[in-house]
């Protein structure tokens, strides 16, 4: 049972320290995985491997796949963990998870930045600490045994006064063996073996408290690295927005003029059909590296929670029939005539919503953005509804707006499905990835949802997002 007890403490101290070194290595991993530099990958699973006690260190990607695991041939390459993605075994997906499998310590932790976006694993060999356990015990049993065949011997040979010292030497060895470190050992007055005994013993305590005392002191000094270690982390992280959140706006500030003057010269009469063409190049490459730099800011607001909304109570049916009108010119523009843009809104009543008509119109715009690029030929309708949402019918609280955009277009990747709306997803060379992430992160500021699925009949997808609306009195 002592056996026991002391293994399972100091299996529980040794899932600790575990804990902490794979949470240390899962913060030093996000900047690679993030931009996913192999290199800078295998340089930090080498540096993690540096502990004697590490067998072997994978990093994956959320859904388990294998990105890199410090081999030179990197074996493992796209195999599925399924240990790391159990969340059943986690009160939370952010919790680092330990396991033990066949005398190796398995550890877990996700790689988060706003969100998961990896997983790192260490497995760690326990012969180790089952070595240290064992010598501890043997050396524990040894000085029991010794302990108790001293009091044997004392107490069939020698008289009661001589016995009682070795008694309470009993205790104490009793009580050090329990952890018991406050035991006080008195020194006799006598002047033979008890007494030294007494004396080597007290010294053999001072000696296991200096002990304890370095170690302790040792574990505070680990902890305080790691402190700064993710202070540091914490700094470099801040300093990389910072520097988006200045390139970004010092991007708008050369964007405003091209645009500006590109439109006014297309304002103008020009005869010559090849200067008007190029004008117009100019003036369409302008306003992506607009929208582009729109939505770099965006994504820094987002990850800062500095996103903010200027409500303001608006028909939604009004918002979309605007935003259609001018997809209807930008596709006649752009001569996709193969493609109809159809509306239908809810009949009867407007649809009332509190929300930033911006930021929405924002959102609109991205999902028909999607739309278009992935829609060769075929229609996409977009239609509102308002639905109840609570138990409550007379509540006006409990009813909320929903927006669908249905496309016939290629329909979404059953491979991106599960982190669509993350950073940088998309299977198209066009775009950055961010549209949808933004989209997300704007509805659920507003309280509302967001989902996309594949249409029934196998043509194109559906993307839809709900907002809280308000019944106006007729």
């Amino acid at each position: 049972m002592f056996y026991s007890i002391s293994r399972n403490e100091m299996l529980e101290a040794y899932k600790k320290e575990t804990v902490s070194l794979i949470s240390l290595a899962s913060r030093e991993l996000r900047n690679p995985l993030y931009s996913l530099d192999l290199d800078a990958l295998e340089r930090t699973i080498q540096n993690i491997k540096q502990n004697r006690d590490i067998q072997s260190v994978y990093v994956t990607f959320p859904d388990g796949r294998i990105i890199a695991d410090g081999t030179s041939e990197n074996k493992h390459y796209n195999k599925t963990l399924s240990d790391c993605i159990d969340t059943q075994a986690r009160r939370s997906p952010y919790e680092p998870l330990v396991e033990i499998k066949n005398d190796v310590l398995q550890a877990c932790a996700p790689v988060v930045i706003t969100e998961k976006i990896g997983m790192v694993r260490a497995d760690f060999s326990l012969a180790p600490l089952n070595e240290v356990v064992n010598n501890l015990i043997m050396t524990l049993i040894m000085i029991g045994g010794i302990i108790s065949i001293i009091v044997i011997i004392v107490g069939l040979f020698i008289s009661r006064s001589i016995s009682k010292p070795i008694l309470k030497l009993k205790h104490a060895a009793n009580e050090i063996s329990k952890g018991n470190f406050n035991v006080n050992i008195k020194e006799t007055s006598r002047d033979d073996e008890i007494a030294e005994l007494s004396s080597q013993f007290k010294t053999m305590k001072q000696s296991i408290v200096s002990t304890n005392e370095n170690l302790n002191r040792l574990v505070k000094d680990r902890t305080r690295e790691l402190e700064i270690a993710n202070e540091q982390l914490k700094n470099q992280e801040k300093m990389q927005k910072e520097f988006i959140n200045i390139a970004a706006h010092e991007l708008r500030t050369p964007i405003q003029p091209i645009l500006g003057l590109s439109e006014l010269l297309l304002s103008e009469e020009e005869e010559d059909e090849r200067k008007r063409r190029l004008i117009d190049v100019i003036s369409r490459n302008a306003k992506r590296l607009e929208r582009l730099t729109q939505d770099i800011l965006d994504v820094t607001r987002i990850e800062s929670q500095l996103l903010r909304l200027n409500k303001e109570k608006f028909n939604l049916n009004s918002v979309v029939l605007s935003i259609m009108e001018e997809y209807k010119n930008k596709i006649g523009e752009n001569d996709r005539g193969d493609i109809k843009l159809l509306y239908n809104p809810i009949e009867g009543n407007d649809i009332i919503v509190d929300a930033d008509r911006g930021r929405i119109t924002q959102v609109v715009s991205n999902l028909l953005d999607n739309a278009v690029k992935f829609t060769e030929e075929g229609t996409i309708m977009v239609s509102t509804e308002v639905k109840n949402g609570g138990s409550n019918s007379n509540s006006n609280n409990n009813n909320i707006a929903i927006v669908s955009v249905k496309d016939t277009g290629s329909g979404i990747d059953p491979e991106i499905m599960p982190r669509l709306f993350t950073k940088f997803t998309s299977k198209s060379w066009k775009g950055t990835g961010l549209g949808l992430f933004i989209s997300k992160s704007i509805i659920e500021t507003h309280g509302g949802k967001i989902w996309a699925e594949n249409n029934i009949d196998g043509k194109g997808a559906t993307f839809s997002f709900s907002l809280p609306s308000i019944i106006q009195p007729e």
